[in-house]
């Protein structure tokens, strides 16, 4: 536990905005119902410390610049798919939504990196992986008691499991615990106390157990594809120790395929949905959720090509898939309110090809700077995002954006403070 004196500052402002960045983590994985008035009181508390030459600076300074264009540029794409739309009342919808990809890097980076100090981090994120931890230890144990209740083992998985908000932003929230939690172990075993080394493990146990629980398809794909990643640049790299690392992938391969194949798992999506997108047809009339998906890709890029190179405008993008399911006789997407599902389309759909690209720079600067600054963290960040928003449009709902909107900036001020 960090001494208290290391998290407060002698600028008061910061230690406004530092309490405000706490409740939002320790909140996030529950609820989005604060996200919003805590965005309003740090433009509050920003506008009112004034100092606006300084901010100015920071915010101009040669590394921090391009991260803050970059990380706000999202909500310029909000901006011209309001104005470009015909439906301006839904439009409107998508600017508080979208709001932290404008507050976090702008309120965020136009302090001193030397604030974000390593303590004053450390315990941010250690309050989210808290509350994560907290969250698995609500669910799971209700989920148990659900199936002894009632004799359905349905409710100890996917959305029945979920009570607090969607599996797919729940299991990435749980997976970006995991390895957090995972580098801070690496970072302080040796200094910790016994009660966090006896906490730790079961905690690392739990988050992994919930993300497969979960079921989310991209959840799965996401802690496997980081544990492979993780697994070779600790052994093979780090210790120069291959064939452990061989050995250990061989291992977690195995337990894994045993563990989908036995039928310990029940209503395994995973294998569900390979078997839909195996016998899938060019038809789109299949009803299972992969098929589903394989027609709302289709119909996505096909109202983005007819709208390139503009988009069809936020407000008008729901309406303009309904349209086309309706005249191409998507039979299992006709009446619903289908998005993308997939946030590359979503956004070449909405705001065309400036939106992809704005999109694509978004996710691939972290990716980057966590390679060319070798932070493990940020890299990681940079692929569960862009795995994530393949098969979900996060960036459309307050779930999605909170996290990753704050979550990029802030790892993105750890590597900024080191460099």
């Amino acid at each position: 536990m960090p001494n208290p004196k290391e998290l407060f500052s002698d600028n008061k402002h910061f230690n406004v905005l530092y309490a405000l960045l706490l409740l939002a983590m320790a909140t996030l994985p529950f609820t989005n119902w604060l996200m919003l008035p805590i965005a309003v009181a740090m433009v509050v508390n920003w506008i009112w410390e004034w100092n606006w030459r300084e901010k100015r600076d920071h915010l101009r300074a040669r590394h921090t610049r391009p991260a803050v264009i970059i990380f706000s540029a999202l909500y310029l794409l909000t901006i011209v798919g309001f104005l470009i739309s015909s439906r301006k009342s839904t439009a409107l919808a998508a600017f508080d939504c979208d709001i932290w990809f404008l507050v976090a890097p702008v309120v965020i980076l136009s302090y001193k990196p030397e604030l974000f100090t390593p303590a004053r981090m450390r315990l941010l994120f250690g309050v989210f992986v808290a509350s994560c931890v907290l969250q698995c230890l609500i669910i799971v144990p209700f989920g148990l008691y659900r199936v002894v209740y009632s004799g359905n083992s349905k409710y100890l998985y996917y959305i029945y499991l979920s009570l607090f908000k969607h599996p797919s932003y729940v299991a990435m929230y749980m997976t970006f615990a995991f390895f957090w939690l995972l580098r801070d172990m690496h970072l302080h075993w040796h200094t910790s106390a016994t009660r966090y080394k006896a906490l730790s493990v079961p905690a690392l146990a739990l988050l992994a157990l919930t993300v497969v629980l979960l079921q989310s398809k991209a959840g799965l794909i996401c802690i496997s594809l980081l544990s492979t990643l993780w697994i070779l640049l600790y052994f093979a790299v780090r210790r120069h120790h291959p064939f452990i690392s061989l050995l250990i992938l061989g291992a977690v391969v195995g337990i894994s395929i045993f563990v989908y194949q036995s039928g310990i798992i029940r209503n395994n999506r995973a294998l569900i949905a390979l078997e839909q997108f195996k016998n899938h047809k060019d038809e789109p009339y299949g009803e299972g959720s992969g098929e589903i998906r394989l027609t709302i890709w289709k119909s996505s890029w096909e109202v983005a090509v007819s709208n390139l190179p503009w988009g069809t405008g936020t407000g008008d993008a729901t309406e303009d898939l309904k349209l086309n399911a309706l005249q191409k006789n998507y039979t299992n997407l006709i009446e619903h309110n289908y998005n993308a599902h997939c946030q590359y389309l979503q956004e070449l759909v909405e705001t065309g090809i400036l939106g992809l690209a704005i999109l694509l720079a978004y996710c691939l600067y972290p990716l980057f700077e966590g390679v060319r600054r070798k932070d493990i963290l940020l890299f990681s960040f940079a692929i569960l995002v862009m795995l994530n928003i393949t098969v979900e449009c996060m960036f459309e709902t307050r779930s999605g954006v909170g996290f990753i909107a704050l979550t990029n900036v802030l790892l993105w001020t750890i590597t900024a403070r080191r460099s």
